[in-house]
């Protein structure tokens, strides 16, 4: 059965004991492999006879040149990958990747959608799997490996702006009626509720827990206020280092809240955005590193087999990176990935990552949601009905965000008069400026994906409530006008 695999650089400088035998990679295949275009956390399949497809791999290594430089995105192609594998081995003759056809892609489409309703899946990851399915074959063609993909497609005229019309490609395999997304958000009461009770460990009426034996309640409830008061993404706050929180002294010039350029290296398709930091939180993060996250650092142990050491120099624009032989070479912050973050230490080997666990390693993504799992958990066995996750906070931003965005244009809309049609203007502004601005902020590449959230505001529903009572009226005020 194929399987998948994610690069660990690091591991080629750890030894293995097997049989009571230390193994260790030698070092001139340590070099060459490090000069390799191998990066870390790039997935690997094996397939059936844990063979290493050169060509199938190799689509991996493309991907960041075809637009897909998320490494979540990119991980979860090839979850797609590997399970579009399995089925084509187990229910169709074992049948390689190649030579897949519009049959099996029927077949595959049946086995997802029209099985039993315990493992039938959605319209919309049938689609995120198909998307992934065919940028595999599209690329396949494109390097000549294949005539053809099995996910055929077709071309429609549309128009665009400015009255022209432009060849679209759609994919025949996909599902028109599917959801756009995912979207859960939460009202701020139950964040609330979520931060104190399931975080915090606290009872319900807000005083204190004796009972509670969860530890990191005001880290963790900080870490969620970061994400629901920035919408930002959980790798992206994760991935935060010490040395760029903004200095605690710019508060005075700012009390309110703080710009803060998020660096593209952790940010989703590498595409830095300017978010605001609130003050207050600012203060609380100060207090956190000074205490808590000091009390970890008092736990840590250093056992990665290949830290990035740096130079106590650190700001927050570059640090001095220190080489194997000694040698410091500045780097800028913007081009450290995540995992090359999670590595940084300091000269007295101290972690430069912002979130802490309690033996002083770094948090991870994985880390966090089992953290959020838990709080939701404890809220339910307390009576509130939660599933909060690290992504619900962003929506929850978002929702919250445009709402107070569009009070805020009205306001400034209607103080150079009211919009006259909705072709002008000032109707333009009054709708289009919120949405671009929490485009900017959430970091969308298209402001498709933030129409999403018109649909959740409370003001939307009042409008289409109370259209729907003066259509009613209007109706009954007619019916009446006839008899």
């Amino acid at each position: 059965m194929p399987q998948l695999y994610f690069t660990d650089l690091a591991a080629l400088r750890r030894s293995a004991i097997v049989d009571g035998v230390t193994h260790e990679l030698p070092a001139e295949t340590i070099a060459a492999v490090e000069t390799t275009e191998l990066s870390d956390g790039m997935p690997f399949i094996l397939d059936n006879c844990s063979g290493y497809d050169l060509d199938l791999n190799r689509f991996f290594r493309a991907c960041p040149t075809m637009g897909l430089r998320s490494a979540n995105s990119l991980r979860a192609y090839a979850r797609d990958l590997v399970v579009w594998m399995r089925f084509l081995s187990e229910r169709r003759d074992k049948k390689s990747i190649w030579l897949a056809d519009r049959e099996d892609v029927a077949a595959y489409h049946a086995a997802r959608r029209r099985s039993a309703p315990s493992h039938r899946i959605s319209a919309a990851s049938w689609n995120r799997a198909v998307a992934a399915l065919e940028k595999f074959y599209g690329w396949a063609v494109e390097e000549e490996l294949i005539a053809a993909s099995p996910f055929g497609s077709s071309t429609m005229w549309r128009r665009v702006r400015g009255g022209r019309f432009a060849p679209v490609r759609t994919i025949r395999a996909r599902e028109a009626g599917a959801r756009r997304g995912d979207l859960r958000f939460v009202g701020l009461g139950h964040f609330f509720a979520f931060r104190d009770v399931g975080l915090r460990g606290r009872q319900l009426d807000g005083c204190e827990d004796a009972t509670w034996s969860g530890r990191h309640g005001e880290r963790n409830a900080m870490f969620a206020e970061l994400l629901v008061t920035t919408g930002l993404r959980l790798e992206e706050a994760a991935s935060l280092l010490i040395v760029e929180l903004p200095a605690l002294d710019r508060t005075r010039s700012a009390p309110r809240s703080i710009p803060f350029r998020l660096p593209p290296s952790i940010a989703k398709g590498g595409r830095s955005r300017e978010i605001r930091l609130p003050a207050r939180l600012l203060h609380h993060l100060a207090d956190y590193v000074a205490i808590e996250r000091a009390n970890a650092l008092t736990n840590f142990r250093n056992v990665d087999s290949d830290p990035i050491v740096v130079r106590d120099d650190a700001t927050r624009g570059a640090i001095g990176l220190v080489d194997r032989t000694g040698q410091v070479r500045s780097v800028r912050l913007d081009v450290l990935s995540p995992t090359e973050r999670r590595r940084l230490v300091t000269s007295s080997g101290e972690p430069m990552i912002l979130w802490l666990n309690e033996a002083g390693r770094p948090m991870t993504s994985a880390a966090w949601a089992a953290v959020f799992r838990r709080a939701s958990m404890r809220c339910r066995v307390l009576g509130i009905d939660l599933d909060v996750t690290p992504h619900a906070l962003r929506h929850t931003f978002a929702v919250h965000m445009l709402s107070m965005l569009i009070r805020e244009q009205i306001g400034a809309v209607l103080a150079d008069g009211p919009p006259d049609e909705p072709g002008s203007a000032a109707y333009r502004r009054m709708i289009g400026d919120p949405l671009q601005k929490l485009q900017r902020l959430l970091g969308h590449a298209s402001i498709a994906s933030t129409y999403i959230y018109l649909d959740s505001l409370e003001e939307s529903r009042a409008l289409v409530e109370a259209a729907a009572e003066r259509w009613g009226a209007a109706l009954d005020a007619s019916t009446k006008d006839v008899s």
